[in-house]
């Protein structure tokens, strides 16, 4: 097989909602290129579809006469060559004939045009256009994840195949969604093959991928989508399949709109004008314990502390203090400048003087206060729609036009609310958006079968999709786990956390008692005056001193290393060679487990931009450069054509990164 090229490889990531695509892999890898809507239409013919709403519109033609069709046809009617020997004098008489007559025939095809145009019938002419914006009687081959229209899913990847147009000697990368199932993954082998021809086919987990655009090893992927979050934990390029959270109802970006919607659905507000609110940079999620703008702690926050006075060297309304209490930038009103009042006019200094003051504070008083977000009770956003024109009278049919309208619309504290509990209890038991994400993060982590790994996977949370966009939410959702879960090492340890110091009671002698002073107990210099339960806790993964006698083998209690609660939760930080996702992720990191990302101050993700939060794709162009081009198919990261004819579709579990 000769060796894949740059520029020949096909990378497709469909999801529910957008089908990412691309063909070729840039020298320093970019965003998708291209954004299919994952939705088809269908078509006249059943079992085929559109990739466009076709609108057939129909015209009101006149149509001509029969007298006006038979002179066309006269007009382009072929005659006989006329003969060219000895017939030139025959001819002459009649062409004067002729000649003589065409005025008539002109004037009597005007009178019949003009017959025709009055009396003519009217014919409809039936035109079709293609509409690119209307998703009216859209079907939409995947939900939540899965695959509901098999059809209408391989018409989509036909669609993005046809569209992108590679050439013959063309491996295909498509990330898998961790829902599908086995025999989800050999239809789609089967029909890749099948269809495309392709020489080389890799099949890749969403949540590998995610791993590889990040550059670790070994992280927690939380994937928040548009109706669901999916839950992984990934140990050494691995995906434990055990304890998956995968497609978890209620728990995407749906959830915020309709929770917004139930807020705000009494004053007025629409579920488009809804998800335009949780899209604009008014709506953020603050971390736990952070008031709200307007109640009573958050006015304690902001304003002086009542009965407090100036100190000296201090600072009040943001200006700095002399020793005798005013600002540097003032005058003291008590002191006047004696040469100027010597060398002119003593009233006319004054006058100056109080102007200048009066001015100046007058500037100051109209100088307005700038806060953040997350303390102005009420903020505006734009709210934009589209209203369809009437057509005018007199004009013919043609496709609507419509006006695009923006207007301003105020929204108080309800904007932070959108991931709270809802007052609606549905089919499913509901904490809040948080709550259940962190919830299914521990049970994600405490269920790898390598209690080693947990510590790894707590500090190292990757969060990405288009659901987490909004501005906030990774912050909000370290603040929930760290309130839920971490436990302090300064705290009180779970007596199954701590490592025993006594010997397991042997039946000898008649006496089951443990004795204290087993050799095997742990010895720690700095132990002296502190409660050594506590410290035996927090130095149990430190290496023993060399010459220590070992643990008795036969002891039932051994230290695990805190694998059940975290003491630490972090984030990985996005990876800073590839620029074009720098320059398109507009998020700060926070510094994690610090008593300020509690406060209401914490910085904030923007969520305007395409970067990491579909870091999936990256992975796959990464991933797609490593297997195809580097390594050749030497580890078996993809499946040859070979070896789909030998072994068939089910052969590709072999080949699952």
């Amino acid at each position: 097989m000769p060796p894949f090229k740059d520029e020949h490889v096909l990378i497709i990531a469909p999801g529910s909602q957008v089908t990412l695509a691309q063909l070729g892999l840039p020298e320093s890898f970019t965003p998708a290129r291209w954004r299919f809507p994952s939705r088809m239409f269908p078509s006249e013919k059943k079992g085929e579809y559109e990739p466009y709403k076709i609108h057939e519109r129909r015209q009101e033609v006149k149509s001509a006469n029969g007298s006006t069709a038979a002179k066309e046809q006269e007009d382009v009617e072929m005659k006989d060559q006329p003969p060219q020997e000895g017939t030139a004098n025959a001819d002459a008489p009649k062409t004067e004939s002729t000649d003589e007559t065409k005025p008539e025939a002109a004037e009597n095809a005007g009178e019949e045009g003009k017959e025709g145009g009055e009396n003519g019938q009217t014919v409809q002419e039936i035109f079709y256009e293609e509409d690119i914006a209307s998703e009216e009687g859209a079907i939409w081959p995947m939900q939540k994840g899965r695959i509901v229209d098999w059809e209408c899913f391989f018409a989509l990847l036909t669609h993005v195949y046809n569209t992108l147009s590679p050439p013959f000697h063309t491996p295909i990368m498509l990330v898998a969604e961790p829902v599908w199932s086995l025999r989800d993954r050999e239809a789609i082998t089967q029909f890749v093959f099948e269809k495309f021809k392709t020489p080389a086919f890799c099949l890749m987990d969403s949540a590998a991928a995610v791993c590889y655009g990040y550059g670790v090893q070994t992280a927690t992927v939380i994937d928040v989508g548009k109706d669901k979050v999916d839950v992984t934990a990934v140990t050494d390029f691995q995906v434990n399949e055990h304890g998956r959270g995968v497609a978890l109802e209620g728990c995407g970006g749906d959830y915020m709109t309709d929770r917004l919607l139930e807020l705000l659905g009494s004053k007025g507000f629409s579920r488009e004008m809804c998800e335009q609110l949780k899209r604009s940079n008014i709506t953020e999620l603050l971390p736990a314990g952070t008031p709200l703008p307007g109640a009573a702690a958050t006015a304690r926050q902001n304003g002086p502390p009542a009965g407090s006075n100036t100190q000296l060297g201090g600072v009040e309304n943001g200006q700095p203090k002399n020793a005798n209490g005013t600002a540097e930038n003032e005058e003291d009103e008590g002191v006047l400048d004696v040469a100027a009042i010597v060398s002119g006019n003593t009233s006319e200094f004054l006058a100056a003087r109080e102007k200048d003051k009066g001015t100046k504070k007058g500037a100051d008083a109209a100088k307005p206060v700038r806060l953040p977000n997350s303390k102005k009770e009420k903020a505006t956003f734009q709210h934009q729609e589209f209203v369809k024109l009437e057509p005018e009278k007199d004009a013919p049919s043609g496709p609507s036009r419509f006006m695009r309208q923006t207007r301003d619309i105020e929204v108080s504290v309800e904007r932070f609310l959108s991931a709270t509990p809802m007052q609606k209890k549905g089919e499913r038991l509901s904490s809040g958006l948080l709550e259940d994400i962190a919830t299914q993060i521990h049970h994600t982590i405490l269920a790898v079968p390598d209690a080693t790994k947990r510590s790894d996977l707590w500090d190292s949370l990757i969060i990405v999709g288009n659901g987490s966009k909004v501005k906030g939410f990774t912050q909000a959702l370290i603040s929930t786990i760290t309130q839920k879960f971490v436990l302090s090492p300064s705290g009180t340890i779970f007596t199954s956390e701590i490592p025993s110091n006594f010997s397991t009671p042997l039946p000898t002698g008649g006496t089951n008692t443990p004795v204290p002073g087993f050799p095997g107990q742990m010895h720690h210099p700095g132990s002296q005056g502190v409660n050594p339960l506590l410290v035996a806790a927090t130095h149990s993964g430190n290496p023993m001193p060399p010459g220590t006698p070992s643990i008795d083998p036969l002891s039932h209690h051994r230290s695990t290393g805190h694998s059940q609660t975290p003491t630490s939760v972090r984030t990985v930080k996005p990876p800073e060679y590839f620029p074009e996702w720098k320059e398109q992720t507009a998020t700060q990191q926070p510094p994690q487990n610090q008593p300020g990302l509690n406060g209401p101050g914490g910085p904030a993700s923007g969520g305007g931009h395409r970067g990491m939060e579909e870091a999936v794709f990256l992975g796959a162009q990464v991933a797609s450069k490593v297997v195809f081009v580097i390594d050749q198919g030497i580890s078996k990261g993809f499946m040859s054509r070979v070896e789909y004819n030998e072994n068939g579709p089910s052969a590709i579990h072999e080949y699952v990164m």
